[in-house]
């Protein structure tokens, strides 16, 4: 079996979360300039660059031209292997998405199961922002992951919630580093509204199946995005 060996900025990539890590940085705090850190790491400028844009892109450190490096937000969630890989290859997404396929289907039948008067008032919420953000033209992206995330601490097992959190989270993250959104083959608004009446009415198989019929036709429109 032939090892894949991991490209060099991969490892610049590393090797500038684990500085933030060890260092303790914070949100604000300056990192050493392109060039420093291109001696720092024994590896060219370019190496350097492709590293800073991925790691700018998750949101991790802002690029400030004629400024300099900083560090933006701190987030685990970011830093594992996983997410290095999603941040450049669209093949990954569609394996995270096939698990999301298992987990939030499952997920939803729970939660109509289960939803409280209140989790079923947060789920239309997310939905009113989602219709609101639809509306304006924007990028629906956060507000999706919202609707999500509400569906799922509905179903009251922290352990859903967190098994979400990890992988939508780096679902989400690689859709915006590759500059991808859902593309209007997808009929986000509608497609949620009906779970949320699912869920709403207590039905069970009727929410497990539109989410995955949601989650099927996402997979299908980011395919025909990606070969674009």
């Amino acid at each position: 079996m032939q090892i894949k060996k991991r490209k060099l900025y991969e490892d610049v990539i590393a090797g500038i979360e684990e500085m933030l890590q060890s260092n303790n940085m914070q949100p604000g705090d300056r990192l050493q300039s392109e060039k420093e850190l291109a001696q720092y790491f024994g590896v060219s400028k370019t190496a350097v660059r492709e590293a800073l844009s991925a790691l700018q892109t998750a949101g991790l450190i802002e690029v400030k031209h004629g400024s300099g490096i900083y560090v933006r937000n701190v987030n685990e969630r970011l830093t594992n292997p996983l997410t290095l890989k999603m941040l450049t290859n669209t093949d990954n997404m569609f394996q995270i998405l096939e698990v999301r396929m298992g987990l939030e289907s499952a997920g939803a039948i729970l939660a109509a199961q289960r939803a409280s008067r209140t989790d079923v008032s947060k789920i239309k919420e997310c939905l009113i922002s989602l219709a609101e953000v639809l509306d304006r033209g924007e990028d629906a992206l956060q507000a999706d992951h919202q609707f999500h995330n509400a569906l799922m601490a509905a179903t009251h097992n922290p352990v859903y919630v967190k098994l979400f959190d990890a992988i939508a989270g780096v679902f989400y993250d690689g859709l915006h580093s590759l500059n991808l959104d859902y593309g209007p083959g997808v009929n986000l608004l509608e497609e949620h509204r009906l779970i949320y009446d699912a869920v709403k009415k207590h039905q069970p198989e009727q929410a497990g199946h539109l989410m995955r019929v949601h989650l099927e036709n996402l997979e299908q429109n980011l395919n025909k995005l990606s070969a674009c």
